[in-house]
C-alpha cells in the first residue's frame, strides 16, 4: 500500500512512531521549522524529529494542497491513502480526494465532541472523566467527516495533557492499523457525524494561561493539568511569574482568594473562590521545576501571602 503522512505536533509524532514500523510511508509532510525559545532559533516540528529518528526525510510544506511537488506526485504516483494527524493545515482538493481510498485523520476526541485544535486540553479543562479517539475520513469542513472507528478511554483526576496525549496516540494508532484491513478489503463502514451534537475545542489563548484564584479549586486544578507540559499555567509571586505544574484540590473555604492559608507537610495551600489548592510542583521564573515545599522554603513563603 502506498501511503502519505501529514503532521506537525507532538500527537502526530507519537502516532507516527507507532504506525511507521507497520506501514511504510512514501511521503512524510510537515511544516517548516519555526523560531522558538529566547534565542528564536529555528526548531523542527516534533513530527520531523521523530521521522528523522526512524530514517525518513520529511518534506516541508506550509500549503500542501497547492504544493507543486505534491500535486505532481499525486498525478504520477498517487497514494492509496493519506493519514493526516495534528497538522494544523486544512487539506483541500485535489489532494483531499486524490488518494484512492481517501484522506484519513486520527483525532483525539470522541467526535463530534471537541472539534478543533485543542481537544485534549479542552476535555481536561472541562473535567471529563472519559474521552477517546476517532478515525474518520477527511472532508472540506474541519473534523466533520464520516467516522470509521472510535475508542474511548477513562481520564483520571490527576491525568495531565502530556500523559493523555501519549495514551490517546497509542489508542488511535491501534484503531488505525486495525482499520487498514477494512480499507484494503473495501468493506469499511462509515457513520455520519451528528453536527447538531458537535462542540468546539479552540486553540489555547495566552490569556487563558494565567490562573484566576477567584475560580473554584477544581477548575484551577483542571486548567493546571490541561496545560502541562505546555504552555503551562501560571500566577505571579513577588512580581515574578510562577508556573504551576501540579496541584491537588482540598476542601476548606476562606474569605480571601489567592491567599496562602496554611501548609500541609511544607506544601503551600492557596485559597480559591471555593475550596483550596495544594501547590505540589512549581517553577519560579528563570529556574527549573521544583517541589512546592522546596519553593516555599527557598522563597520564604508564609501564611497570608498573596499570589496574583
Amino acid at each position: 500500500m502506498k501511503a502519505w503522512f501529514f503532521g506537525s505536533g507532538e500527537f502526530a509524532a507519537l502516532c507516527f512512531r507507532e504506525i511507521a514500523p507497520h506501514l511504510r510511508f512514501e511521503r512524510v509532510v510537515t511544516l517548516p521549522p519555526s523560531a522558538a525559545g529566547r534565542g528564536k532559533a529555528l526548531r523542527p516540528t516534533p513530527l520531523e524529529e521523530q521521522a528523522r529518528l526512524l530514517g525518513f526525510e520529511p518534506l516541508h510544506s506550509p500549503r500542501p494542497s497547492t504544493d507543486p511537488r505534491l500535486l505532481e506526485d499525486l498525478v504520477k504516483s498517487p497514494p492509496d491513502l493519506a493519514l493526516v494527524v495534528d497538522f494544523s493545515r486544512l487539506i483541500r482538493d485535489p489532494l483531499l480526494n486524490g488518494p484512492r481510498l481517501g484522506c484519513f485523520n486520527i483525532h483525539p476526541s470522541l467526535l463530534p465532541a471537541y472539534r478543533g485544535a485543542a481537544p485534549i486540553q479542552r476535555a481536561l479543562m472541562d473535567g471529563k472523566a472519559t474521552t477517546g479517539v476517532t478515525l474518520f475520513r477527511l472532508v472540506e469542513t474541519m473534523d466533520a467527516g464520516p467516522i470509521l472507528a472510535q475508542a474511548s478511554i477513562p481520564v483520571g483526576p490527576e491525568t495531565t495533557s502530556g500523559e493523555l496525549t501519549e495514551n490517546l496516540a497509542l489508542l488511535g494508532s491501534q484503531i488505525f492499523l486495525k482499520s487498514l484491513k477494512c480499507l484494503c478489503g473495501s468493506y469499511a463502514e462509515y457513520i455520519a457525524q451528528d453536527d447538531s451534537a458537535s462542540t468546539v475545542a479552540p486553540k489555547i489563548d495566552k490569556l487563558e494561561e494565567r490562573i484566576a484564584w477567584s475560580e473554584p479549586c477544581e477548575g484551577i486544578h483542571n486548567k493546571v493539568r490541561a496545560l502541562n507540559p505546555a504552555p503551562g499555567a501560571y500566577c505571579v509571586h513577588s512580581g515574578k511569574r510562577l508556573k504551576v505544574w501540579r496541584t491537588r484540590p482540598v476542601s476548606g473555604d476562606f474569605p480571601v482568594a489567592a491567599q496562602v492559608v496554611r501548609f500541609e507537610e511544607g506544601f503551600p495551600v492557596v485559597a480559591c473562590s471555593t475550596g483550596t489548592l495544594i501547590l505540589l510542583e512549581v517553577q519560579p521564573e528563570g529556574r527549573k521545576i521544583t517541589r512546592g515545599d522546596e519553593w516555599a522554603r527557598g522563597s520564604r513563603v508564609k501564611e497570608g501571602d498573596l499570589l496574583e
